[in-house]
């Protein structure tokens, strides 16, 4: 069977009944981080000024998450993916760089202000088989799981539109044919290379966004019959040859559903950063507590990682016309931020720390070098010399939460609380509680007006 039609199949097939609940846990808490992180990024930079583009556009009925603002289920879908993203502080998988929540949330969210029959039970479901849909995809891209490296394209923003367009075919009720069809008109739209971030660019908060309002707009035309490439996976000019050169491995893309799924590998990061820096800064912080010394103890610190790390997150630490954007994508920064506070946080991606000459020169002093032997694709180690002679290592292949130390949802609700109050005054901490309560209780909702109504509040 076509790879294409044989995920659509488990799309459509798939039932709130039939899924676990711990995986259906794992979809609110999804919707949660989601939400919360993009509460923190309204206020981002770029965000406004996307708001204000596609509020000259796309006037719709589906609202932008703490605005007031209201547009077309695709536009939406854009501004709140990209909002959930501009701060790095979104979700991730625990052994593939992709990231799901920001994508298939958005999406969901946006179909069901559309269709008022739609219940909470409907989006968790959603959820469950758009993360699917994105993690298997990445699963079978070698260059993915492999040891050579990313190609050159951004990851979430070639594979993420897939999901997209199963989450809207779903919600919308397309057969299995139908969300094939959904899923190959959101490859001709797939795209997403990461020069944005070797030049520091705001647009690369807005790439999950631009698939992810794709994917909507190719359930919606599919739905009006409109055909797109009929083998968009494994054709002539499909995913894995032309973006791939041919490696994937097809197991992945053609397994049954059964009771292990994707978002049960979903993970939710502590650092408002690129996952890739995330494993060395957990590595220096468990030097910190292990052996209790202080910064003004530190002689030096060297940072060796993968290839994978050295490319994304490797390269001198350099300011320009988006600090923040820099600061989150560089681990020289980001090691330095550990060194002196113990944590990194959104104060940390102020302007007033991000373009202090005293924060280049501490980035400047901490080298990131390639360690062939680090193979995985976090994978990092910290050596710290301290001024008593002593020298210290840790080496880490994950993040603490993406492994030992996952965050609990005690730990995702205070999340979700510090991200709310940066939204705005119309997300009093009343409003967001309830927020809260509604988002982690989706499955209890059968009219979503009320959760609608919370998330417009702006």
């Amino acid at each position: 069977m076509d790879a294409t039609l044989a995920l659509a199949r488990i799309v459509r097939e798939l039932d709130y009944d039939s899924l676990p609940e711990t995986s259906l846990r794992a979809a609110a808490q999804l919707a949660l981080d989601t939400v919360g992180s993009a509460l923190a990024g309204v206020q981002a930079p770029g965000i406004a000024e996307l708001r204000q583009v596609t509020g000259g556009m796309a006037a719709g009925p589906v609202p932008v998450w703490a605005t007031g603002q209201r547009l077309s289920a695709p536009a939406a879908t854009l501004v709140n993916s990209s909002t959930a993203h501009a701060l790095e502080y979104d979700d991730l998988h625990d052994s593939l760089p992709v990231h799901s929540g920001i994508v298939v949330v958005p999406a969901a969210l946006a179909v069901a202000a559309t269709r008022p029959e739609l219940t909470g039970r409907d989006i968790l479901t959603a959820i469950v088989v758009g993360t699917e849909v994105i993690c298997r995809l990445a699963r079978a891209t070698r260059s993915y799981t492999g040891t050579a490296g990313f190609r050159g394209w951004n990851p979430t923003s070639v594979v993420a539109g897939f999901g997209a367009a199963a989450v809207a075919g779903r919600l919308l009720g397309l057969d299995a044919e139908g969300i094939a069809r959904a899923m190959g008109l959101s490859y001709v739209q797939a795209g997403g290379n990461q020069q944005c971030i070797e030049d520091g660019g705001l647009v690369k908060r807005m790439q999950p966004g631009l698939v992810a309002e794709a994917g909507v707009r190719a359930a919606w035309l599919a739905q009006a019959g409109i055909t797109g490439a009929s083998r968009p996976l494994e054709g002539k000019y499909g995913y894995y040859r032309l973006y791939e050169g041919g490696e994937y491995d097809p197991a992945p893309l053609n397994a049954p559903a059964g009771n292990s799924l994707e978002i049960d590998h979903v993970c939710f990061k502590r650092y408002p950063v690129c996952g890739m820096a995330q494993p060395a800064m957990d590595a220096l912080r468990d030097l910190q507590l292990a052996h209790g010394f202080a910064p003004d103890d530190v002689a030096g610190i060297t940072a060796h990682g993968s290839k994978f790390v050295v490319d994304m997150v490797g390269r001198p630490f350099r300011p320009g016309a988006n600090p923040e954007v820099d600061a989150q994508f560089n681990l020289s920064y980001c090691l330095a931020t550990i060194r002196e506070r113990e944590d990194f946080s959104l104060a940390d991606l102020v302007p007033e720390r991000t373009l202090d000459p005293a924060s280049r020169a501490a980035a400047d002093a901490i080298p990131v070098k390639l360690a062939p032997e680090l193979k995985g694709k976090w994978e990092a180690r910290v050596e710290v010399s301290l001024r008593d002679g002593r020298l210290l290592s840790a080496r880490r292949s994950k993040a603490a939460w993406q492994e030992d130390r996952r965050m609990s949802e005690a730990d995702l609700l205070a999340k979700f609380r510090a991200c709310a109050a940066l939204a705005g005054p119309g997300m009093s901490a009343e409003r967001a509680e309830a927020l809260a309560s509604m988002l982690l209780d989706l499955a209890k909702l059968d009219d979503l007006s009320g959760l609608h109504a919370a998330l417009a509040s702006g």
